[in-house]
Order: C-alpha cells, then sequence, then structure tokens
C-alpha cells in the first residue's frame, strides 16, 4: 500500500504538501527486494478504492508505506498515517508496520510528546492553537522552532522558523497556519547534535538498527534539518555513523529510543529523532513508524547502509511482520 507523489500540484498548495508520499522509484525498490522473497507484489494505491482493491486482489499481507489520501487540510487530515493500516485490520489483511493507534498518536507531534514524557525527555513546549498566543509564548525561553503540529517530512519546517522572541513566533505561527491548517508545536530550540535512531522487530526482540548524527556542511549559526536542507542533503549534510558523542550519550540515545517505541506500540520498523540540549542531554523530537525507504535519501536506508544490504532491509521488515502475524512465508 503507497502514496506515490504527484506530478503535478494544484494551485495555491505549499510546494511540500506531498512531501510524505513516495517517488515512484521508491516504490519500485521496496518491491524489487520484496519479489527477491519469492512473493508476488502488486502496488496499490492508498486512496478511496483501496478497501475494494484489497478486497478484491485476495491479498495474502500487506507492506504499508501509505501516508493517507485524506482530503481537506486542517484537524481532519492528522489521521491520514492510520487509513491504510485501519482498513486492513476491518478486512482482517495482516500488514506491516504500527497500528492506527500508534500511526495516529505519532503524526500528532503534541500528542506524541504526552505519550513519551516524562519517561523520555523532550524539550519544552506549547500547542498553539486558537490566538492570542502571547500568554503561551511567554512560558517558553527564546529562541524557539515553530512547526506545524500535524505533518511529517519537515513539511512546514524552514531555516527561518527559528524566532528569537514571541513577536517572531506570532509571525511564523500565522504563517504557517495559512499555510496547513493546523495546530503548531512551539518548542525551546535544542542546541545540541541532531541523532536519529533506527529500530526494528516486536517485543521481546527490538533491536536498535544504527545511529546517525546529522551535521551541517557549514558549521556556523543553528541548524534546522530543514525541508530544503533534505532535498539538498548531498551538497548541505554530513552524516556522522556512528555519532560523534560519548558513550554515555550513546547509551542514553539507545535506551530513549527502545522506550519510545515500546510506549507508542511500534511494530517491525520505526525512527526516533532525537536531539541534544544545552548540556549534552538527549530530548525525543519524534517518532517516524514509516520511515523513507528510499534506498539514496532514506534516513534509515543511510544509516543502515554499512551493516544491512538494503534488499535485507526491506524483507525484514515482512519478515519481522509474518512472524508477528503468525504468518509463513510458503
Amino acid at each position: 500500500m503507497c502514496n506515490e507523489r504527484p506530478e503535478f500540484l494544484a494551485p495555491g498548495l505549499p510546494d511540500d504538501t506531498f512531501e510524505e508520499y513516495d517517488d515512484p522509484a521508491t516504490i519500485g525498490h521496496i518491491a524489487q527486494s520484496l519479489r527477491r522473497l519469492g512473493v508476488t507484489v502488486e502496488a496499490v494505491a492508498a486512496d478511496r478504492s483501496l478497501s475494494r482493491r484489497l478486497e478484491e486482489g485476495g491479498f495474502d499481507f500487506a507492506f504499508n508505506i501509505a501516508e493517507g489520501a485524506v482530503g481537506g487540510r486542517g484537524s481532519e487530515r492528522r489521521c491520514r498515517e492510520a487509513v491504510a493500516a485501519a482498513v486492513c485490520q476491518l478486512l482482517e489483511i495482516p500488514c506491516t508496520g504500527s497500528d492506527a493507534v500508534t500511526l495516529g498518536i505519532t503524526l500528532d507531534k503534541a500528542l506524541a510528546r504526552r505519550a513519551v514524557s516524562p519517561d523520555v525527555p523532550v524539550a519544552p513546549g506549547v500547542l498553539l492553537e486558537d490566538e492570542p498566543w502571547d500568554e503561551l509564548l511567554a512560558a517558553l525561553h527564546f529562541p524557539v522552532i515553530v512547526k506545524p503540529n500535524d505533518e511529517g517530512s519537515s513539511k512546514g519546517i524552514h531555516a527561518d522558523n527559528l524566532a528569537a522572541d514571541g513577536a517572531a513566533a506570532i509571525a511564523v505561527g500565522r504563517r504557517l497556519r495559512e499555510a496547513y491548517r493546523c495546530p503548531l508545536l512551539v518548542e525551546e530550540f535544542l542546541p545540541g547534535a541532531e541523532v536519529t535512531v533506527g529500530l526494528a522487530g516486536n517485543p521481546p526482540h527490538v533491536r536498535v538498527l544504527g545511529m546517525m548524527e546529522i551535521a551541517p556542511v557549514c558549521a556556523g549559526g543553528p541548524f534546522v534539518y530543514s525541508l530544503e536542507v533534505k532535498r539538498d542533503f548531498r551538497r548541505r549534510v554530513v552524516y556522522h555513523i556512528p555519532p560523534r558523542l560519548d558513550a554515555p550519550t550513546l547509551t542514553a540515545l539507545d535506551r530513549h529510543a527502545r522506550t519510545a517505541y515500546r510506549l507508542f506500540g511500534c511494530r517491525d520498523i520505526a525512527r526516533m529523532d532525537f536531539r541534544l540540549n544545552g548540556r549534552g542531554e538527549p530530548c525525543f523530537v519524534e517518532c517516524n513508524p514509516l520511515p523513507g525507504l528510499n534506498p539514496e535519501s532514506g534516513d534509515i536506508a543511510i544509516l543502515t547502509a554499512a551493516t544491512i544490504p538494503y534488499d535485507r532491509l526491506v524483507q525484514g521488515i515482512l519478515q519481522d511482520a509474518m512472524e508477528r502475524s503468525g504468518v509463513r512465508l510458503q
């Protein structure tokens, strides 16, 4: 189950509207890796025809990379990643990845913070909905970063989302509300290293696939892993595998990632993003239970490239899911 990125964007939509969707090449790479297991693969679009196509297709299993095709903008879209998994549950078709509850909670950044805290540290932050916002923002120490609350893949996150004071945060917030029509998460900016942790498997056998520090090519000034940086990662980012951190910090990242995986109820595969605060302590940023699997640009593919061949990474997701579901490969 997938959502292919459309070639053209309707006028008036933000240029990152379909940033989470997969390009045809990624879908093809995943299908090819699965076929090498000896299974028959068909790409099924996770749109309004999904339920009918799954019922008519006679599928034994669904490999889920769908981001959802719920129409509109705003609060009704925050559950979009959960739709495909919910349809599979309704039709009693086992599928890879987390269930609808996990997919819904993790897309809502404020809910995700509440789900893991205080077991896993988070940066001080507030949720902005209807104005006025001055009183909420007054509780934070600046600078802060302002993000759409219900989006993924760095949608709406740009270098100029950093705000040095309340007036600047309100200006950024109004711009994002106009574009994305959803609540906003405002967090105190964490100045330390950005680290992502890949995990796989299911309790009691959850394993850390690897850790990766994401650093700017040009040091100096605050680093935001923004949409522009991700789109131009080959020129603007250096990946350090493993991260350039001391052993106690790496141990803390391992522990926090495993704890978050458990608290969210993640299954089969996920990626946890962290940022170090001014004291060098890891703080949870977000959970990605549908991590991008592009073999060249997907963070989880990059961080495992030296240890796990791409085919084995993709096949392992299906094999973990089948074992969890009690399904045997014929």
